[in-house]
């Protein structure tokens, strides 16, 4: 299991997604798990999420519009 769990909640920024996401993995601590909590985007947040394949966990959540929701939904898993 790894020691730091970093959780990207997002909703509708499939055009920073992919800076937040490579920043993540730009780190030099390598003991991490990136989890992207999607508040029910309707853009291709999920498409540029598949690119970095199975590094990345992505969790589709029906959007609430409620930040802490969703950063709550990356905490669950």
């Amino acid at each position: 299991m790894p020691r730091v769990s970093v959780i990207i909640p997002t909703f509708n920024r499939a055009d920073l997604i992919r800076k937040a996401i490579e920043s993540v993995l730009a780190q030099t601590y390598r003991d991490f798990e990136i989890i992207v909590a999607d508040d029910g985007s309707t853009d291709q947040t999920e498409e540029v999420v598949a690119q970095f394949g199975d590094t990345i966990t992505y969790l589709p959540l029906p959007h609430r519009g409620q930040p802490a929701a969703t950063r709550n939904g990356g905490l669950r898993i």
